[in-house]
């Protein structure tokens, strides 16, 4: 389990990195969304507003429409002097008229001076043609001229006539700015528009977004219910998508590990099985022989001495047996304890590895290849029996995988305060890889944590590397 957790440990750091690029990578893609849904919303309302502003153009630049407007706005005047009993005394009271109608201008005329004005900007000159100027003139020496019907103005486009309630006329002056109010509506439409194909294209981009990040929190929450074999749903190659991809990653590395974990469970169960199968026999064995030596009398010494012996190897069979299970269970229980270790030669293990562990390897045509770099006076801290097993299981693995047409390569450093052995061989061509718990390999790294060293294993291209780290005592044993 050591081993799984460590697992997930340098997982949860991946995760970490990766959960903060996401973080980066979401933002600006937020940001880049926001830009692209304004631009898109900007150059539609823009298109729009000229198409609109043409229209409005195309309309009022008609004179009889803008004479039609006219007309109209001159008899909602004359219908508000009539009800308001509007005169020359209380001519101001039109300022509400023009308050309500803001796109007019109206200048209003009597004996050719300004007696209202809209513009209150406008300084009181005679804003008259001269034909109007004629018109008064000739009015002076002819009083009882009658004034122009409104028919008669429009069709002249000169100006209007007012009738006040006291009794008296005015002309009056008006232009009308509609296309200006109309082009304020179409600005008013082309914001609001604006804003709605921003929040329309900005919702989408988001919506889809979110929605695949929902997608794997629900699987996520799955995963987490303890059903790791739903998988997580990967889409495209973008951030979202590089974490699910992650996190898939991180699923199936966690069922990899329970399926070692089982092997690994189903193969102590069988190694337990076998061995209490292994001192069963010799345990009947040495029964057999006692009960012998205990009801047959009639033996000779050199028969009892014998049987003896026997018994005395079968005794020593199960007690290697039972230190065997000790350690097993010392190193693999759930309340594992420090072992003790002893000072050693760090140059005489290195030396006993490469001239007496190795000869067996060279006797089968293995070629050994070493470079000693440890001082004599360096001392190591091990425990032999331990270091014993690891470096079965290395033999072991050698025998079985190592190319023989290339050398094993023995390196020893001192690297800090440690000495650090690393092997070095080529993996067999077309090797037929059986499946394997890699008990051995696990059992090597629990074992070198015991002595507060490490065990590292690793291939690449074809070249498999064991490295031992073992603690050296901080002072030389001169």
């Amino acid at each position: 389990m050591q081993n799984i957790c460590t697992t997930y440990g340098e997982g949860d750091i991946e995760l970490s990195k990766t959960e903060n690029s996401f973080k980066n990578r979401l933002m600006w893609y937020l940001l880049g969304a926001i830009v692209f849904s304004a631009a898109i919303a900007f150059g539609c309302g823009y298109l729009l507003v000229q198409l609109g502003n043409k229209a409005i153009e195309r309309i009022f630049n008609n004179e009889e429409v803008n004479k039609t407007y006219q007309y109209r706005y001159m008899e909602d005047l004359q219908d508000f002097v009539t009800t308001k009993r509007i005169g020359v005394a209380n001519i101001d009271e039109l300022n509400d008229w023009t308050e309500d109608n803001s796109y007019v201008y109206v200048a209003i005329y009597q004996n050719n001076r300004v007696i209202f004005n809209s513009d209150y900007s406008y300084t009181e000159t005679v804003r008259v043609s001269d034909e109007e100027t004629e018109s008064a003139e000739l009015q002076d020496s002819h009083t009882e001229q009658e004034p122009k019907t409104n028919d008669e103005l429009i069709d002249s486009d000169k100006l209007y006539t007012l009738v006040l309630t006291d009794g008296s006329t005015a002309s009056v002056d008006m232009f009308c700015y509609d296309y200006w109010k109309y082009n304020n509506y179409l600005w008013i439409f082309f914001v609001g528009l604006a804003v709605c194909i921003f929040i329309i294209i900005l919702a989408k981009l988001l919506k889809v977004k979110f929605s695949y990040i929902n997608q794997i929190e629900k699987e996520l929450q799955i995963l987490e219910g303890g059903n790791l074999e739903y998988p997580i749903t990967i889409k495209g190659e973008d951030e979202i998508g590089n974490l699910a991809r992650g996190i898939e990653q991180m699923r199936l590395s966690i069922i990899e590990n329970q399926d070692k974990e089982k092997k690994m469970q189903q193969a102590n169960k069988d190694l337990v099985t076998a061995m209490s199968h292994d001192l069963r026999t010799p345990l009947t064995t040495l029964t057999g022989y006692l009960e012998i030596l205990n009801m047959d009398h009639e033996k000779s010494p050199e028969q009892r001495k014998r049987f003896l012996q026997l018994s005395l190897d079968k005794t020593k069979e199960i007690k290697d047996l039972s230190d065997e299970l000790f350690e097993y269970f010392l190193i693999y229980g759930e309340d594992r304890h420090e072992v003790d270790v002893e000072a050693g030669s760090a140059y005489g293990l290195v030396m006993d590895l490469i001239e007496n562990q190795f000869l067996s390897l060279e006797e089968e045509g293995y070629q050994i290849v070493a470079h000693n770099h440890i001082e004599e006076g360096e001392v190591c801290l091990i425990h032999v029996r331990y270091m014993q097993r690891v470096l079965n299981n290395i033999l072991s693995n050698l025998n079985k995988y190592a190319d023989k047409a290339a050398p094993i390569e023995i390196i020893a450093n001192k690297e800090q305060n440690y000495l650090v052995l690393r092997i070095r061989n080529k993996v067999k061509e077309n090797l037929d890889k059986h499946e394997s718990t890699n008990i051995g390999l696990i059992t090597c790294e629990r074992i070198m944590r015991l002595q507060h060293g490490e065990f590292k294993s690793y291939e690449v291209e074809g070249e498999f590397t064991v490295k031992l780290v073992i603690p050296l005592m901080e002072g030389r044993n001169e």
